[in-house]
């Protein structure tokens, strides 16, 4: 009986490692297929003559040329707009909101992870995407966007009292992500925890996340295709400036890279 029950067991753990082995080979084949069709796309836009075996990219100093025409490229194109815009410089870990090319607030990123994908992808097709803004398509965040603020009119002069009142939406966590064109994902999570809801917050933020990843990923590993990837970027910055950039971009807005 107990040999029975012993096999059982034996025979789940198996299916079980199975599986987990399974998941993380096709987790790892999402990265290498997302790579090889952003590749694919941008080596097949070129017109290369027959023969042209030169690897630009190995020239040393090319890549930098790229980057940097790229970076201005790209903000020529956002002081063309009227409304606000975002610049998020990793390499120098400075975040900008521009208007008409000028800065109007400036915030230092206290750290920030990046994707594989932007190591892994051709360097060449990377900055030929970020030579001009990407598009915000979507955004959620722990907080409201636009806050509503009631107050009441004083019946005369004499109940008029003009004081500044303080930040009454410090117990507001504040994490959010923004979606663009280009399938790239931004995630802004506060740095510093003022309030113990906070970590709370930062918890099911982060869960909400991986929960809605797995669901996609489990979907397609279920139906034996290759699970979706988006290349991401999260960015820690203190919890009062995260809130600010957030209010301030338009929801149809457009964001500056370079990394």
């Amino acid at each position: 009986m107990n040999w029975k029950k012993n096999k059982l067991y034996i025979i789940a753990g198996a299916a079980l490692g199975v599986f987990l082995i399974y998941y993380l080979v096709m987790s790892v084949s999402a990265v290498n297929h997302t790579v090889r069709v952003f590749d694919d796309a941008y080596f097949s836009s070129l017109e290369q003559e027959e023969g042209d075996t030169i690897n630009q990219c190995a020239i040393p100093g090319y890549i930098d040329m790229l980057r940097q025409k790229a970076y201005l490229s790209s903000q020529i194109r956002l002081a063309e707009s009227d409304s606000i815009g975002l610049l998020i410089n990793v390499r120098d870990s400075i975040i900008q909101l521009l208007i008409k090319g000028l800065p109007i607030r400036t915030v230092r990123i206290d750290a920030y992870d990046v994707s594989t994908f932007f190591q892994r992808a051709n360097q060449e097709a990377i900055y030929s995407m970020l030579s001009v803004p990407v598009s915000i398509t979507g955004m959620k965040a722990t907080f409201m966007k636009d806050p509503v603020t009631v107050k009441i009119a004083p019946r005369d002069t004499s109940e008029a009292v003009v004081d500044a009142r303080p930040d009454t939406t410090d117990f507001e966590a504040v994490f959010f992500t923004i979606d663009t064109d280009h399938d790239i994902r931004f995630y802004f999570e506060q740095q510093e925890d003022t309030i113990n809801a906070d970590r709370r917050a930062r918890f099911f933020f982060d869960l909400k996340d991986r929960t809605r990843n797995a669901s996609a990923t489990m979907k397609s590993i279920v139906m034996f295709r290759i699970p979706p990837y988006v290349p991401y970027i999260k960015i820690w910055i203190p919890k009062a400036e995260a809130k600010i950039i957030y209010r301030a971009i338009p929801r149809e807005g457009m964001i500056v890279l370079t990394q």
